[in-house]
């Protein structure tokens, strides 16, 4: 496995004996279900030092590599480095391609991929420093996200903005934290569905859940702190549920949309995408591939799935993809 620098610990390089950190916990699930499909495991930090990387990696002579990088270095826009430095190597290895996932990453740069297939999305246009805003531009109520973030990085309760004023306020916020773009969606008033799918030529749709915010309650998205702040849902009555309450006609809908989306941004791995519903129409935010393999993650049911089956699914598909580029 290759993973984050901030959770390798050298003491367990195969993640057997410590206690898993509140948000690190994949990496332990997912050893373990490697090791009941009977493979020895052991896992490789991505450093800055790219050389010194793919070198460890070698080392290994791995069959397979895992891919559970979500940064380098604190960046999370140079995770695609990793599959592409393993392609370049011949190695094996799980998870999307660097482009599905540099792709994927620019949030308003997949919507006019996925909006192209046909599938809904919402009004949105990009931001950057320096570049005056114009009224004809925005469509209230609007979110501003950092454009190529992830987990919701950048994203608070302040990022809902009424009018003009609160807009620029907030561009400038993200801006300063972040450096810039950024992306002003326009806010679908609905229910929030995330999708779990996986396959390559046949895909299929493995979990359904819904984040539901009370009718009475102050937040109506997906803000970083109510992704992570268990306490903070409680409080503000905000909770997961899966399956989610879907009528027939709207559950065939989102299953071919989301397929559509899947399809449309050559994910083809393993990836959760976010929808809003309103109207009986889903539209499309934006595609996580190689999505949290915690067992215990909100967004995914794998009490639903069977967890070890769907990590050795992940796996068949890797050595299947790995055929194939060394055939093309």
């Amino acid at each position: 496995m290759i993973v984050d620098e901030t959770v390798y610990d050298r003491r367990d390089p195969g993640f057997t004996t410590r206690k898993p950190a509140k948000y690190f916990a994949a990496e332990f699930h997912v050893s373990a279900a490697l090791r009941q499909l009977n493979a020895e495991v052991t896992s490789i930090p991505a450093t800055r030092n790219l050389v010194d990387t793919i070198r460890a990696i070698k080392q290994a002579k791995p069959d397979l590599v895992f891919n559970l990088v979500e940064h380098i270095g604190g960046h999370r826009t140079a995770d695609s480095i990793i599959p592409a430095m393993l392609e370049i190597e011949g190695l094996a290895y799980t998870g999307a391609t660097a482009q599905a996932l540099t792709v994927a990453r620019d949030k308003h740069l997949s919507k006019v991929i996925v909006s192209s297939v046909g599938v809904p999305v919402p009004k949105s246009f990009v931001a950057k420093p320096h570049v005056t805003i114009r009224a004809e531009q925005c469509k209230f109520p609007i979110i501003v996200k950092p454009l190529c973030q992830d987990s919701s990085e950048g994203i608070t309760a302040r990022s809902f903005s009424t009018n003009l004023e609160s807009l620029r306020r907030q561009l400038e916020r993200v801006f300063e934290e972040f450096g810039g773009p950024a992306i002003c969606e326009e806010f679908v008033e609905g229910r929030e569905i995330y999708v779990t799918l996986s396959g390559i030529s046949r895909v299929t749709i493995d979990s359904v859940c819904e984040m539901v915010f009370p009718p009475e309650g102050h937040v109506k998205f997906a803000t970083q702190r109510v992704k992570y702040d268990e306490k903070y849902r409680k409080r503000n009555k905000i909770h997961f549920t899966s399956p989610p309450q879907l009528t027939s006609e709207q559950t065939v809908n989102l299953h071919s949309v989301a397929r559509r989306a899947y399809e449309a941004l050559d994910i083809a791995s393993y990836a959760k995408l976010e929808f809003r519903l309103r109207d009986n129409k889903f539209y499309f935010y934006e595609a996580n591939p190689n999505t949290n393999l915690s067992r215990f993650s909100n967004a995914t049911d794998y009490t639903r799935i069977d967890y070890v089956a769907f990590i050795e699914k992940i796996v068949r598909m890797a050595m299947k993809q790995h055929k194939s580029r060394q055939l093309a």
